[in-house]
């Protein structure tokens, strides 16, 4: 018994002996390694690696060091030799997707981000930048699962969902698109920078404007056979007739076969909804108005559409739904009027969001205060005026207060990219990291590269750098701001920005980074943190042009 005591100990001291070593060897290669001597750095670690060659410390350090002396292609077979032996190290895949983002190898990036997600089942950020990435790539389809499962994760966060919103509807799931942004309306609290965002997407959702999504593709030659559209023109004439003299059951059968001949006639679906209305079968009365909707109409009929969609809904007794379309209404008609050039416009495009003068506003009045009285008062308003200002400006963290930034955060800003089609920024990548080294390249710019990247950092964690890289060098000196917030369910206008940083980028300079240092008075906070990027020195909803996420999590 006491010889196994020995020995036990005798391993127990030899394996904190081994780790002493393995840590002043590192020591040594990180010391030459940021003193300019990269050389010097790989002569100490690959002697080491030829007496221990399964080590995976030194070889992570030996890829880091190799991508910042241009040897990336090293670097990535390096970072594959680790994975081979052990696949879980999530570190050095987040290494290995960094260095293929900066080098442009969007695919494998993609590939090697799918690997972290599947190990990293319960981080909802990492699932969120996937889908981010893929939409980057135009991989919209792919994207639905990995915003799927983000929200999942997170639920709480209103924001999040309208991204979904908005994915669907690129891949023209315009119901499903609908019925997300819906639900955002229905929980967020009235007045907020996000409601006034999901208000913003519920209008493209609902075909107010030009988009139809990505995946939306005009048709500008005739749909089928010569025959089919000589016999799509000879009944088209018949069903219309057919509905003025109330003969609305034959109507409704000769509508269903001009738009089996033509699928894309949004006319014809737009009459066929009014006939079924008229035979009380509302619920089939609104999917053919809003395929007409979804297809693109002229302002009056689609102004018309949705007042027929509330009328339906109504007829239904769903109030909450009824209430959207009829505020929708009110508020296309608070804008300007229409000209008589803008109000012409063919009725293949999508309609324009101005007041149209066929929009009898009493009576969309009436139908408001009509259904106002079935629901209770938290639910009566799901908009607020667009004359509305913004919420005034926030106070600012003392980290910058005798800074520019001081007193200019619309809270506006914090919601402005949500549900957006935001994927064409001014940023290639913004990858969050614990250390940046500087490559100064020929010509005197400087490429700046991002070690130990990921985005999960501990409480204790000093500093975490955002390291970016422009689409285009830039044109002129320019000012680049990052604020970053606790992301909650609700954003709060008293809600102060935790850390901040601001970088001057020089003429043609496309890679630069952003530092926050540990917050000094309370340090950090566990939890999600949003970043919203800023072209100019002045934070606004107007000159947001990017964001970027990393999480704080209690220390092991």
């Amino acid at each position: 018994m006491l010889l196994m005591v020995l020995f036990v100990g005798t391993l127990v001291f030899a394996y904190e002996e081994g780790m002493k070593a393995e840590e002043e060897l590192i020591h040594q290669a990180r010391s030459a390694w940021m003193n300019g001597s990269a050389n010097q750095a790989l002569e100490i670690l690959d002697q080491q690696i030829s007496h221990f060659p399964l080590n995976a410390n030194f070889q992570k350090l030996r890829g880091n060091i190799l991508t910042t002396i241009r040897r990336n292609q090293e670097a990535l077979e390096v970072y594959d030799d680790i994975l081979e032996r052990d696949p879980d190290l999530l570190g050095v895949r987040w290494a290995k997707w960094s260095v293929l983002t900066r080098i442009g190898e969007g695919d494998l990036a993609i590939t090697e981000l799918r690997g972290i997600a599947q190990r990293s089942s319960h981080n909802p950020l990492v699932h969120l930048r996937l889908a981010q990435e893929l939409r980057k790539l135009d991989r919209l389809e792919e994207s639905l699962e990995s915003y799927r499962q983000a929200v999942l994760l997170a639920p709480d966060m209103p924001g999040w969902r309208l991204s979904l919103g908005r994915a669907l509807f690129d891949v023209l799931d315009y119901e499903g698109a609908r019925k997300e942004v819906e639900g955002v309306l229905q929980n967020v609290p009235k007045g907020s920078p996000v409601e006034a965002a999901a208000r913003n997407l519920l209008m493209v959702v609902y075909g107010a404007t030009k988009e139809r999504g990505r995946r939306f593709q005009p048709i500008f030659t005739p749909e089928g056979t010569g025959a089919d559209l000589k016999q799509w023109a000879l009944i088209r004439n018949k069903a219309w007739k057919l509905f003025t003299a109330g003969r609305y059951e034959e109507a409704e059968q000769v509508f269903r076969q001009v738009l089996i001949l033509r699928p894309s006639d949004h006319q014809a679906a737009y009459e066929l909804g009014q006939t079924l209305m008229e035979l009380n079968r509302y619920q089939e009365a609104i999917d053919f108005l809003q395929k007409g909707v979804d297809h693109g109409v002229s302002n009056e009929v689609y102004l018309d559409s949705i007042f027929r969609i509330g009328q339906c809904l109504v007829e239904l007794e769903r109030w909450p739904e009824a209430l959207m379309h009829f505020e929708l209404l009110q508020e296309i008609g608070s804008g300007p009027k229409v000209t008589s050039e803008e109000s012409q416009e063919s009725t293949d495009g999508a309609p324009t969001v101005a007041g149209a003068p066929v929009l009898d506003m009493e009576k969309v009045k009436q139908w408001l205060e009509k259904v106002r009285t079935h629901l209770p008062s938290s639910q009566k308003s799901t908009i607020v005026p667009s004359s509305v200002s913004p919420d005034p400006p926030s106070v600012q963290s003392k980290e910058l207060s005798t800074r520019s930034l001081e007193g200019l955060e619309p809270v506006h800003s914090r919601a402005s990219l949500m549900g957006r089609d935001a994927d064409f920024s001014w940023f290639r990548f913004a990858i969050s990291a614990e250390m940046v080294i500087r490559d100064d390249l020929l010509m005197g710019s400087h490429e700046f590269i991002p070690i130990d990247p990921g985005d999960t950092f501990p409480v204790t964690q000093p500093e975490i750098y955002v390291v970016f890289g422009l689409v285009t060098p830039s044109y002129d000196e320019i000012t680049l701001t990052a604020k970053c917030f606790l992301e909650r369910s609700e954003i709060l206008s008293s809600q102060a920005a935790l850390v901040q940083d601001r970088v001057i980028m020089s003429m043609n300079d496309q890679s630069g980074y952003f530092r926050f240092k540990i917050p000094p008075e309370g340090g950090w906070q566990p939890g999600l943190y949003r970043c919203g990027l800023f072209v100019g020195d002045v934070a606004s909803a107007y000159n947001v042009a990017d964001d970027v996420r990393f999480r704080i999590v209690a220390s092991n």
